[in-house]
Protein backbone atom coordinates (compact mmCIF):
# COMPACT_ATOMS: atom_id res chain seq x y z
CA UNK A 1 0.00 0.00 0.00
CA UNK A 2 1.36 3.36 -1.00
CA UNK A 3 1.57 6.29 1.37
CA UNK A 4 -0.89 9.12 0.85
CA UNK A 5 0.43 11.98 -0.71
CA UNK A 6 1.47 15.19 1.35
CA UNK A 7 -1.71 17.02 -0.09
CA UNK A 8 -4.00 14.70 0.59
CA UNK A 9 -2.71 14.05 4.03
CA UNK A 10 -2.29 18.09 4.95
CA UNK A 11 -6.18 18.26 3.23
CA UNK A 12 -7.46 15.27 5.67
CA UNK A 13 -5.32 16.20 8.94
CA UNK A 14 -4.94 19.89 9.25
CA UNK A 15 -7.96 22.28 9.81
CA UNK A 16 -8.68 25.41 7.65
CA UNK A 17 -6.24 28.27 8.40
CA UNK A 18 -7.41 30.91 10.44
CA UNK A 19 -5.85 33.44 12.60
CA UNK A 20 -2.98 33.91 14.72
CA UNK A 21 -3.66 36.21 17.69
CA UNK A 22 0.02 36.97 18.21
CA UNK A 23 1.68 39.33 16.40
CA UNK A 24 4.35 38.77 13.48
CA UNK A 25 6.67 41.63 14.71
CA UNK A 26 8.04 42.38 17.92
CA UNK A 27 10.04 45.84 18.37
CA UNK A 28 10.20 46.37 14.54
CA UNK A 29 11.27 42.58 14.42
CA UNK A 30 10.38 40.24 12.58
CA UNK A 31 9.46 36.63 14.81
CA UNK A 32 8.34 33.10 13.77
CA UNK A 33 5.67 32.15 15.83
CA UNK A 34 6.97 28.60 16.79
CA UNK A 35 8.72 30.66 19.28
CA UNK A 36 5.80 32.27 21.04
CA UNK A 37 5.21 28.33 21.16
CA UNK A 38 8.60 27.99 22.71
CA UNK A 39 7.61 30.64 25.11
CA UNK A 40 4.47 28.59 26.45
CA UNK A 41 6.54 25.16 26.90
CA UNK A 42 8.70 27.00 29.20
CA UNK A 43 6.06 28.42 31.29
CA UNK A 44 4.45 24.79 30.79
CA UNK A 45 7.63 22.97 31.78
CA UNK A 46 8.03 24.76 34.57
CA UNK A 47 4.64 24.74 36.07
CA UNK A 48 4.19 20.40 35.13
CA UNK A 49 7.50 19.00 34.91
CA UNK A 50 9.72 21.75 37.31
CA UNK A 51 6.88 21.16 40.38
CA UNK A 52 6.46 17.26 39.77
CA UNK A 53 10.25 17.23 39.71
CA UNK A 54 11.63 19.44 42.28
CA UNK A 55 8.32 20.27 44.53
CA UNK A 56 8.25 16.72 46.20
CA UNK A 57 11.54 16.26 47.62
CA UNK A 58 11.10 19.16 50.17
CA UNK A 59 7.47 18.02 51.45
CA UNK A 60 8.85 14.64 52.00
CA UNK A 61 10.18 15.43 55.81
CA UNK A 62 7.33 17.27 56.69
CA UNK A 63 4.61 15.33 55.41
CA UNK A 64 6.13 12.07 56.93
CA UNK A 65 6.91 13.56 60.07
CA UNK A 66 2.98 14.69 60.91
CA UNK A 67 1.11 11.67 58.97
CA UNK A 68 3.48 9.25 60.43
CA UNK A 69 4.58 7.52 56.84
CA UNK A 70 7.63 6.31 56.13
CA UNK A 71 9.49 7.47 52.58
CA UNK A 72 8.95 3.83 51.40
CA UNK A 73 5.06 5.19 51.69
CA UNK A 74 5.92 8.50 49.55
CA UNK A 75 8.29 6.93 47.10
CA UNK A 76 5.13 4.46 46.43
CA UNK A 77 3.19 7.55 45.59
CA UNK A 78 5.73 8.80 43.14
CA UNK A 79 6.27 5.05 41.22
CA UNK A 80 2.25 4.76 41.71
CA UNK A 81 2.16 8.16 39.24
CA UNK A 82 5.39 7.71 37.00
CA UNK A 83 3.39 4.38 35.84
CA UNK A 84 -0.21 5.65 35.25
CA UNK A 85 1.28 8.64 33.19
CA UNK A 86 2.88 5.69 31.27
CA UNK A 87 -0.66 4.47 30.53
CA UNK A 88 -1.99 7.76 29.64
CA UNK A 89 0.50 8.67 27.37
CA UNK A 90 -0.39 6.06 25.12
CA UNK A 91 -3.85 7.55 24.30
CA UNK A 92 -2.86 11.05 24.52
CA UNK A 93 -0.02 10.57 22.09
CA UNK A 94 -1.88 10.34 19.03
CA UNK A 95 -4.54 12.94 19.57
CA UNK A 96 -1.70 15.43 19.71
CA UNK A 97 -0.98 14.51 16.67
CA UNK A 98 -4.00 14.68 15.52
CA UNK A 99 -5.53 17.76 17.66
CA UNK A 100 -3.20 19.74 18.52
CA UNK A 101 -2.14 20.23 22.72
CA UNK A 102 -4.21 23.34 23.31
CA UNK A 103 -7.21 21.43 24.74
CA UNK A 104 -5.28 19.12 26.30
CA UNK A 105 -2.93 21.36 28.03
CA UNK A 106 -5.83 23.74 29.19
CA UNK A 107 -7.57 20.98 30.96
CA UNK A 108 -4.65 19.46 32.19
CA UNK A 109 -3.53 22.80 34.36
CA UNK A 110 -7.30 22.84 35.38
CA UNK A 111 -7.24 19.51 36.92
CA UNK A 112 -3.30 19.63 38.26
CA UNK A 113 -3.83 23.29 40.10
CA UNK A 114 -6.69 21.18 41.82
CA UNK A 115 -4.71 18.23 42.44
CA UNK A 116 -2.50 20.54 44.23
CA UNK A 117 -4.88 21.90 46.46
CA UNK A 118 -6.39 18.87 47.57
CA UNK A 119 -2.48 17.13 48.67
CA UNK A 120 -2.65 19.98 50.91
CA UNK A 121 -6.20 18.29 53.03
CA UNK A 122 -4.53 14.48 52.91
CA UNK A 123 -5.21 12.57 55.99
CA UNK A 124 -5.04 8.88 55.08
CA UNK A 125 -2.28 7.35 52.39
CA UNK A 126 -4.52 5.93 50.69
CA UNK A 127 -6.14 9.85 49.60
CA UNK A 128 -2.74 10.57 49.20
CA UNK A 129 -1.89 7.97 46.77
CA UNK A 130 -5.89 8.55 45.02
CA UNK A 131 -4.74 12.46 44.68
CA UNK A 132 -0.89 12.06 43.60
CA UNK A 133 -1.20 9.15 41.27
CA UNK A 134 -4.76 9.94 40.07
CA UNK A 135 -5.87 13.47 39.81
CA UNK A 136 -2.59 14.89 40.05
CA UNK A 137 -0.98 12.41 37.27
CA UNK A 138 -3.67 13.04 34.38
CA UNK A 139 -3.60 16.74 35.17
CA UNK A 140 0.20 16.35 34.40
CA UNK A 141 0.06 13.91 31.61
CA UNK A 142 -2.08 16.21 29.37
CA UNK A 143 -0.10 19.83 30.04
CA UNK A 144 3.38 18.13 30.61
CA UNK A 145 6.65 17.28 28.71
CA UNK A 146 4.73 15.09 26.07
CA UNK A 147 2.02 17.44 24.89
CA UNK A 148 4.90 20.55 25.04
CA UNK A 149 8.06 19.05 23.19
CA UNK A 150 5.72 17.24 20.63
CA UNK A 151 4.35 21.13 20.04
CA UNK A 152 7.74 22.06 19.95
CA UNK A 153 9.17 19.78 17.57
CA UNK A 154 6.39 20.05 15.50
CA UNK A 155 7.54 24.00 14.65
CA UNK A 156 11.15 23.29 14.37
CA UNK A 157 13.58 21.25 12.07
CA UNK A 158 16.66 22.85 11.92
CA UNK A 159 16.64 25.00 15.35
CA UNK A 160 14.58 21.77 17.25
CA UNK A 161 17.34 21.71 19.75
CA UNK A 162 17.62 24.99 20.67
CA UNK A 163 14.05 25.21 21.50
CA UNK A 164 13.80 22.51 23.16
CA UNK A 165 16.72 22.98 25.29
CA UNK A 166 14.89 26.98 25.89
CA UNK A 167 11.53 24.75 26.35
CA UNK A 168 13.38 22.38 29.27
CA UNK A 169 15.06 25.43 31.00
CA UNK A 170 11.54 25.96 32.51
CA UNK A 171 12.17 23.07 34.74
CA UNK A 172 15.83 24.37 35.63
CA UNK A 173 14.36 27.86 36.22
CA UNK A 174 11.91 25.95 38.99
CA UNK A 175 14.51 23.52 40.64
CA UNK A 176 16.23 27.25 40.97
CA UNK A 177 13.66 29.14 43.13
CA UNK A 178 11.05 26.28 44.24
CA UNK A 179 12.93 24.32 46.96
CA UNK A 180 13.67 27.41 48.30
CA UNK A 181 10.15 28.88 47.76
CA UNK A 182 8.49 26.08 49.27
CA UNK A 183 11.12 25.63 51.94
CA UNK A 184 10.12 29.34 53.01
CA UNK A 185 6.42 28.62 52.88
CA UNK A 186 6.75 25.27 54.71
CA UNK A 187 8.51 26.89 57.51
CA UNK A 188 6.48 30.28 57.45
CA UNK A 189 3.05 28.42 56.85
CA UNK A 190 2.56 24.92 56.94
CA UNK A 191 3.08 22.15 54.36
CA UNK A 192 -0.61 21.97 53.59
CA UNK A 193 -0.71 25.62 52.77
CA UNK A 194 2.26 25.49 50.53
CA UNK A 195 0.73 22.53 48.34
CA UNK A 196 -2.51 25.03 47.87
CA UNK A 197 -0.32 28.17 47.15
CA UNK A 198 0.99 25.63 44.57
CA UNK A 199 -2.01 24.89 42.93
CA UNK A 200 -3.03 28.49 42.39
CA UNK A 201 -0.39 29.38 40.54
CA UNK A 202 -0.76 26.16 38.57
CA UNK A 203 -3.92 28.12 37.40
CA UNK A 204 -2.69 31.83 37.17
CA UNK A 205 0.55 30.97 35.21
CA UNK A 206 -0.32 28.34 32.56
CA UNK A 207 -4.29 28.37 31.49
CA UNK A 208 -4.49 32.06 30.39
CA UNK A 209 -1.52 31.15 27.82
CA UNK A 210 -2.10 27.95 26.81
CA UNK A 211 -5.45 29.10 25.51
CA UNK A 212 -4.00 32.04 23.66
CA UNK A 213 -0.82 30.53 22.74
CA UNK A 214 -1.00 26.47 21.58
CA UNK A 215 -1.25 25.75 18.18
CA UNK A 216 -0.67 22.13 16.80
CA UNK A 217 1.71 22.82 13.26
CA UNK A 218 2.82 25.83 11.32
CA UNK A 219 1.26 24.14 8.53
CA UNK A 220 -2.27 24.35 9.54
CA UNK A 221 -1.24 28.68 9.40
CA UNK A 222 0.02 28.45 6.17
CA UNK A 223 3.88 28.50 7.07
CA UNK A 224 6.68 26.44 7.65
CA UNK A 225 8.93 25.08 10.28
CA UNK A 226 11.73 27.36 11.52
CA UNK A 227 9.83 29.97 9.79
CA UNK A 228 10.98 28.91 6.35
CA UNK A 229 11.99 26.27 4.17
CA UNK A 230 16.28 25.92 4.27
CA UNK A 231 17.64 23.65 1.70
CA UNK A 232 20.35 21.05 2.88
CA UNK A 233 23.58 22.27 1.96
CA UNK A 234 25.55 19.32 -0.68
CA UNK A 235 27.78 17.23 2.10
CA UNK A 236 25.49 18.00 4.98
CA UNK A 237 25.12 14.29 5.81
CA UNK A 238 23.00 14.98 9.52
CA UNK A 239 21.03 17.39 7.73
CA UNK A 240 20.15 15.09 5.08
CA UNK A 241 19.33 12.61 7.71
CA UNK A 242 16.78 14.48 9.90
CA UNK A 243 15.38 15.81 6.85
CA UNK A 244 14.91 12.47 5.53
CA UNK A 245 13.78 11.29 8.96
CA UNK A 246 11.03 14.21 9.42
CA UNK A 247 9.35 12.86 6.11
CA UNK A 248 8.82 9.52 7.66
CA UNK A 249 5.11 8.79 9.00
CA UNK A 250 5.40 6.17 11.09
CA UNK A 251 2.43 3.80 11.97
CA UNK A 252 2.56 1.75 15.39
CA UNK A 253 3.14 -1.30 14.02
CA UNK A 254 5.87 -0.13 11.71
CA UNK A 255 8.02 1.47 14.66
CA UNK A 256 7.29 -1.55 17.01
CA UNK A 257 9.48 -3.33 14.22
CA UNK A 258 12.67 -1.55 14.89
CA UNK A 259 14.98 -2.41 16.67
CA UNK A 260 16.02 0.79 17.71
CA UNK A 261 13.07 2.00 19.07
CA UNK A 262 13.35 -1.04 21.85
CA UNK A 263 17.13 -0.05 22.25
CA UNK A 264 16.21 4.15 22.87
CA UNK A 265 13.23 2.59 25.71
CA UNK A 266 16.14 1.08 27.20
CA UNK A 267 18.77 3.59 26.89
CA UNK A 268 16.47 6.17 28.34
CA UNK A 269 14.27 3.90 30.57
CA UNK A 270 17.97 2.77 32.62
CA UNK A 271 18.49 6.73 32.51
CA UNK A 272 15.68 7.71 34.42
CA UNK A 273 15.49 5.30 36.53
CA UNK A 274 18.23 6.75 39.16
CA UNK A 275 17.17 10.59 37.77
CA UNK A 276 13.85 10.33 39.20
CA UNK A 277 14.63 8.69 42.42
CA UNK A 278 17.64 11.24 42.99
CA UNK A 279 14.93 14.22 42.60
CA UNK A 280 12.94 12.49 45.06
CA UNK A 281 15.26 11.43 47.76
CA UNK A 282 18.33 14.00 47.38
CA UNK A 283 17.40 16.67 49.78
CA UNK A 284 15.97 14.03 52.42
CA UNK A 285 20.00 12.35 51.54
CA UNK A 286 21.47 15.87 52.29
CA UNK A 287 19.42 16.40 55.42
CA UNK A 288 20.48 13.32 56.70
CA UNK A 289 23.52 14.22 56.29
CA UNK A 290 23.34 17.00 58.80
CA UNK A 291 22.34 19.80 56.87
CA UNK A 292 19.20 22.53 57.51
CA UNK A 293 16.46 21.97 55.30
CA UNK A 294 17.52 25.39 53.95
CA UNK A 295 20.77 24.37 53.40
CA UNK A 296 19.70 21.09 51.44
CA UNK A 297 17.20 23.02 49.51
CA UNK A 298 20.02 25.53 48.50
CA UNK A 299 21.94 22.89 47.54
CA UNK A 300 19.55 21.18 45.47
CA UNK A 301 19.08 24.30 43.64
CA UNK A 302 22.31 23.95 41.85
CA UNK A 303 20.77 21.42 39.82
CA UNK A 304 18.55 23.99 38.40
CA UNK A 305 21.52 26.40 38.11
CA UNK A 306 23.40 24.17 36.45
CA UNK A 307 20.39 22.83 33.65
CA UNK A 308 19.88 26.82 33.29
CA UNK A 309 23.35 27.23 32.16
CA UNK A 310 24.12 23.52 29.99
CA UNK A 311 20.31 23.66 28.35
CA UNK A 312 21.25 25.23 26.12
CA UNK A 313 24.54 24.36 25.02
CA UNK A 314 23.20 20.56 25.19
CA UNK A 315 20.73 22.36 22.30
CA UNK A 316 23.45 23.68 20.37
CA UNK A 317 25.57 20.21 20.80
CA UNK A 318 22.49 17.79 19.55
CA UNK A 319 22.09 20.21 16.42
CA UNK A 320 25.88 19.60 15.55
CA UNK A 321 27.09 16.02 16.33
CA UNK A 322 25.12 12.29 16.55
CA UNK A 323 22.37 12.18 18.84
CA UNK A 324 23.76 8.95 20.58
CA UNK A 325 27.45 10.94 21.37
CA UNK A 326 25.08 13.78 23.15
CA UNK A 327 23.22 11.17 25.08
CA UNK A 328 26.10 8.74 25.96
CA UNK A 329 27.93 12.40 27.15
CA UNK A 330 24.75 13.19 29.15
CA UNK A 331 24.24 9.93 31.15
CA UNK A 332 27.97 10.32 31.55
CA UNK A 333 27.83 13.62 33.19
CA UNK A 334 25.16 12.04 35.75
CA UNK A 335 27.22 9.45 36.75
CA UNK A 336 30.07 10.84 37.82
CA UNK A 337 27.46 13.58 39.30
CA UNK A 338 26.48 10.50 41.86
CA UNK A 339 29.82 9.76 42.55
CA UNK A 340 30.68 12.77 43.64
CA UNK A 341 27.67 13.47 45.74
CA UNK A 342 28.11 10.38 47.57
CA UNK A 343 31.85 11.35 48.35
CA UNK A 344 31.52 15.64 48.77
CA UNK A 345 32.42 15.91 52.66
CA UNK A 346 31.62 19.58 52.72
CA UNK A 347 28.50 21.93 52.50
CA UNK A 348 30.82 23.65 49.41
CA UNK A 349 32.22 20.89 47.53
CA UNK A 350 28.44 19.48 47.68
CA UNK A 351 27.21 22.57 45.43
CA UNK A 352 29.73 21.57 43.13
CA UNK A 353 28.58 17.69 42.85
CA UNK A 354 25.20 18.51 42.53
CA UNK A 355 26.32 21.53 40.02
CA UNK A 356 28.17 18.17 37.83
CA UNK A 357 24.96 16.07 38.53
CA UNK A 358 22.76 19.19 36.86
CA UNK A 359 25.04 19.22 33.87
CA UNK A 360 23.25 16.08 33.00
CA UNK A 361 20.26 17.10 34.23
CA UNK A 362 20.32 19.78 31.64
CA UNK A 363 20.76 17.27 28.91
CA UNK A 364 17.83 14.92 30.27
CA UNK A 365 14.88 16.39 28.36
CA UNK A 366 16.94 18.24 25.80
CA UNK A 367 18.50 15.41 23.98
CA UNK A 368 16.18 12.36 24.60
CA UNK A 369 13.53 14.45 22.75
CA UNK A 370 16.00 15.90 20.55
CA UNK A 371 16.67 11.93 19.81
CA UNK A 372 13.17 10.85 18.91
CA UNK A 373 12.14 13.71 16.65
CA UNK A 374 15.51 12.76 14.68
CA UNK A 375 14.99 8.69 14.62
CA UNK A 376 11.13 8.97 14.05
CA UNK A 377 10.42 12.66 12.53
CA UNK A 378 7.71 15.09 13.69
CA UNK A 379 4.52 13.71 11.88
CA UNK A 380 3.67 11.11 13.79
CA UNK A 381 5.90 11.72 17.02
CA UNK A 382 2.78 11.54 19.50
CA UNK A 383 2.42 7.80 18.30
CA UNK A 384 5.89 6.79 18.22
CA UNK A 385 6.31 8.27 21.95
CA UNK A 386 3.44 6.87 23.30
CA UNK A 387 4.43 3.13 22.63
CA UNK A 388 7.83 3.69 23.82
CA UNK A 389 6.56 5.54 26.91
CA UNK A 390 5.11 2.87 28.98
CA UNK A 391 7.73 0.76 28.83
CA UNK A 392 10.59 3.53 29.72
CA UNK A 393 7.73 4.32 32.89
CA UNK A 394 8.66 0.96 33.85
CA UNK A 395 12.63 1.49 34.08
CA UNK A 396 11.91 5.45 36.02
CA UNK A 397 8.99 4.43 38.25
CA UNK A 398 11.20 1.84 39.60
CA UNK A 399 13.95 4.25 40.24
CA UNK A 400 12.23 6.21 43.89
CA UNK A 401 10.50 3.14 45.53
CA UNK A 402 13.87 0.92 45.42
CA UNK A 403 16.16 3.76 46.76
CA UNK A 404 12.78 4.53 49.61
CA UNK A 405 12.49 0.88 50.39
CA UNK A 406 16.98 1.02 50.19
CA UNK A 407 16.87 3.69 53.13
CA UNK A 408 14.74 1.96 55.00
CA UNK A 409 15.96 -1.24 55.58
CA UNK A 410 19.79 0.35 55.82
CA UNK A 411 19.05 3.70 57.02
CA UNK A 412 21.35 4.49 54.01
CA UNK A 413 20.76 5.73 50.39
CA UNK A 414 24.35 4.45 49.18
CA UNK A 415 23.14 0.87 47.98
CA UNK A 416 20.84 2.88 45.88
CA UNK A 417 22.83 5.25 44.57
CA UNK A 418 25.60 2.79 43.27
CA UNK A 419 23.56 0.94 41.60
CA UNK A 420 22.15 4.13 40.27
CA UNK A 421 25.72 4.72 38.73
CA UNK A 422 25.81 1.47 37.27
CA UNK A 423 22.45 2.22 35.54
CA UNK A 424 24.17 4.81 34.15
CA UNK A 425 27.03 3.20 32.71
CA UNK A 426 24.40 0.41 30.85
CA UNK A 427 22.45 3.24 29.62
CA UNK A 428 25.45 5.37 28.08
CA UNK A 429 26.79 1.77 26.56
CA UNK A 430 23.29 0.88 25.21
CA UNK A 431 22.37 4.54 23.26
CA UNK A 432 25.85 4.61 21.79
CA UNK A 433 25.19 1.24 19.91
CA UNK A 434 21.70 2.14 18.86
CA UNK A 435 21.42 2.29 15.07
CA UNK A 436 19.41 4.48 13.17
CA UNK A 437 15.54 3.14 11.95
CA UNK A 438 15.24 2.43 8.53
CA UNK A 439 12.61 4.70 7.38
CA UNK A 440 9.22 3.11 6.85
CA UNK A 441 8.44 2.25 2.76
CA UNK A 442 7.01 4.17 0.87
CA UNK A 443 8.27 7.48 2.35
CA UNK A 444 5.37 9.65 3.23
CA UNK A 445 6.30 13.05 1.52
CA UNK A 446 7.08 15.75 4.60
CA UNK A 447 5.43 19.03 3.84
CA UNK A 448 3.55 20.59 0.64
CA UNK A 449 5.14 22.83 -1.23
CA UNK A 450 2.48 24.83 -1.94
CA UNK A 451 0.33 26.63 0.10
CA UNK A 452 -2.80 28.77 -0.47
CA UNK A 453 -1.82 32.58 -0.04
CA UNK A 454 -4.44 33.28 1.21
CA UNK A 455 -3.66 31.15 4.55
CA UNK A 456 -0.46 33.03 5.18
CA UNK A 457 -2.70 36.97 4.69
CA UNK A 458 -5.64 35.45 6.83
CA UNK A 459 -2.87 34.80 9.58
CA UNK A 460 -1.71 38.22 9.37
CA UNK A 461 2.08 36.15 8.47
CA UNK A 462 3.74 36.25 5.42
CA UNK A 463 5.80 33.10 4.27
CA UNK A 464 8.33 35.12 2.56
CA UNK A 465 12.11 34.26 3.96
CA UNK A 466 12.86 36.43 6.29
CA UNK A 467 14.69 39.42 6.54
CA UNK A 468 18.36 38.96 8.01
CA UNK A 469 17.38 41.78 10.55
CA UNK A 470 15.14 39.35 12.19
CA UNK A 471 18.41 37.81 13.48
CA UNK A 472 18.40 33.94 14.61
CA UNK A 473 14.63 33.64 16.21
CA UNK A 474 13.16 35.57 13.32
CA UNK A 475 10.40 33.99 11.32
CA UNK A 476 8.38 35.42 8.20
CA UNK A 477 7.42 38.81 7.67
CA UNK A 478 3.50 39.54 8.18
CA UNK A 479 1.86 40.45 5.59
CA UNK A 480 -0.33 42.61 7.50
CA UNK A 481 -1.81 43.00 10.58
CA UNK A 482 -5.20 41.10 11.18
CA UNK A 483 -7.69 43.71 11.64
CA UNK A 484 -9.90 41.30 13.64
CA UNK A 485 -8.24 38.66 14.92
CA UNK A 486 -9.93 34.96 15.82
CA UNK A 487 -8.22 31.93 18.03
CA UNK A 488 -7.31 29.39 15.43
CA UNK A 489 -9.34 25.57 15.69
CA UNK A 490 -6.31 23.76 15.93
CA UNK A 491 -5.22 23.23 19.27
Amino acid sequence: MRAPSASNVTARESPAPTRLLLPARLFGRPIFYGWYIVALAFLGSMMSSGISAYGLGVFVKPMTEELAWSRTDISLGQTASTAVSGMIGLFIGGLIDRRGGRGLMVIGAVISGAAYILLGQVQELWQYYVVKAGVLTFGMATMGSMVLNIAVSNWFIRRRGRAIAITAMGTSAAAVVLPTLAAWLIDAAGWRTAWVVIGIAVWVVVIPPAWLVMRRRPEDYGLEPDGRRTETAPGDRRAAERAAADAARWTRRQAMKTPALWMLIVSFGLGSMGFGAMLLHLIPYLTDSGYSRTEAAGAFSMMGVSGLISKPIWGLIVERVPARFAAASEFAFLGLGVVAILTAPTLPLMYGAIFLFGVGVGGVITIQETVWADYYGRLTLGTVRSIGRPFTIVFSAGGPVFAGLAYDLNGSYAVAFLVFIGAYILAAISILVTPSPKTPEPVGAALPTERPASAAEAAGWSTRPPSTAGGPGAGPAPASAPADPASGSAG
